[in-house]
Parts: C-alpha cells; structure tokens; sequence
C-alpha cells in the first residue's frame, strides 16, 4: 500500500494545475481549473497566485498560463537525456540534413510534443521550438507513431476531440487516418503533406523500444517543391535511416527487426 503519511495535497494539486495549463492552448481562469481538478475555487487561486510570485505562471484577465520559467526544468531534463544528445550528435555528423528542418517527437496522447529541434536557414515558413505541440493526426511523427499502437489505443486516441484542420488537406476524420496506418506501418515512415502547412512535406519515422512501441519519432520537413514525387521514396528511407540509427543509440532494436 502506498504511503502517504509525507504527501503535500497542495504539491499534488500544484502538478495538477501545471500539467492542465500545458495541455491548454489558451490561459484558464480559477474556476477552469477547480472544476477541471474537482477542487475548491479557493484552493487552486492560492497555489496559482503563488506561482504567480514565483515566476512560474503568469496571471492576466484571461487567466493563468505558463512562463518561460518552466523551460528552465525541460532544459534540465534534455540535457540528461541520451536520446536527445544522439540526436544532436548524428545532425552534427550527417550533412546530408543541414538544409531540412529536424525534429525529435514524443507522443502524449493525441499530441506530439517537440523534444529537440534544429531549423535549417532556408526559409519555409514554419519555425519548430522545442516544447511545441501539434496534433498527431496532422503530422508526421504522429501519424508514424500512432501507426505502430495497437489498434485499441489507436482507437482510444481518435476518439479524443477532434482537432480544427488547419488546411484544406488535414485528414477529416479517423475512418481515413486509419485508411492510412497500414500504409505507414509498413513503409517505416509516413508522409505529412501540406496538412500542417499549405507547401509544407514532413516525413517521419518512429523509434520503438523492445516491445515494438512508439517512444520517440522524428523528421525532415521541406517546401513542396524540394520533396517532388520521384524523391519521396528517398527521402522517406533517409528519415528511416535517421531513426534507426537513434533507435540503435537507445540500445533497441531496429525497426527492421520487426514485422511491418
């Protein structure tokens, strides 16, 4: 049975209300977040105000939101993480990606969430920070990574809100983002076109631990014109290629070990 004799309900609740404000496109106001928590109003606006003072949130009429304060923690983490630093390494070691924004993904739930990213100096209309979430319906990282799920945490995930298109090419629905996860699974890699951005090509792979799940993802994003049909294949293996080599710097297996 788990002790609980030294637990702070206030610390609890403290987690509680940062983990909702980070999953929160928008500030949340007091009553947000005491019914999100099922917690008194007066509870959660003293821990938000003493956040507040502590540089951690910042508090307007909108609401309460995040500051940059809690970079200060994901840093620390990054830097403690080998996956991170192999994938720092392999960019510094493989020219044939310093023209291409690279980004390193991890899925939480219907969201991927940027781990490290490097944006190249060609212009392509959409800058990739760390920290940044997109719905895994939407991009390439996802869409590799929900692909390799097993069919009722796919399932689960899609039936989540579904997130607004942000282009006209955004999948509509899960019947037709499902038409597509055999697809990916079995190239190793899947295409995001233009669903993020209008002339914007993503590809990723994801990298699976031992039991053959998705734990982290990456890709290479370009304009349009630099990802014609006749190099997509090419470009689809050279992002496979990037992930196998990170998934062999985690001690796993290779994607290839496994049965598409």
């Amino acid at each position: 049975k788990e002790d609980t004799t030294r637990r702070a309900p206030a610390a609890d609740r403290a987690v509680l209300i940062l983990d909702e404000l980070a999953g929160s496109p928008r500030p949340l106001g007091v009553s947000d977040l005491a019914r999100a928590l099922q917690a008194p109003k007066s509870s959660v606006y003293g821990i938000c105000e003493t956040l507040a003072a502590a540089g951690v949130l910042r508090a307007d009429a909108t609401g309460y939101s995040l500051t940059a304060h809690c970079l200060r923690w994901s840093a620390a983490y990054l830097q403690r993480s080998s996956i991170v630093s192999e994938f720092q390494h392999l960019l510094d070691m493989d020219r044939r990606l310093e023209d291409f924004p690279v980004t390193l993904s991890m899925l939480e739930r219907q969201q991927v969430v940027s781990l490290a990213c490097r944006n190249s100096t060609k212009p392509l209309g959409f800058t990739f920070q760390i920290g940044m979430q997109l719905p895994a319906v939407y991009s390439a990282t996802g869409k590799a990574m929900l692909a390799h799920l097993p069919e009722n945490e796919v399932s689960a995930i899609l039936d989540l809100p579904w997130h607004p298109a942000f282009t006209a090419k955004s999948v509509r629905n899960a019947s037709d983002f499902l038409s597509t996860c055999r697809k990916w699974r079995h190239l190793g890699y899947a295409v995001e076109d233009g669903e993020i951005r209008d002339g914007m090509v993503c590809f990723g792979a994801p990298i699976l631990d031992d039991a053959g799940r998705p734990v982290f993802g990456v890709a290479i994003s370009m304009t349009s014109e630099e990802a014609p049909t006749d190099l997509r294949d090419r470009l689809g293996a050279l992002t496979r290629e990037l992930a196998d080599a990170l998934q062999a710097a985690t001690g796993f297996s290779r994607l290839s070990d496994y049965d598409r």
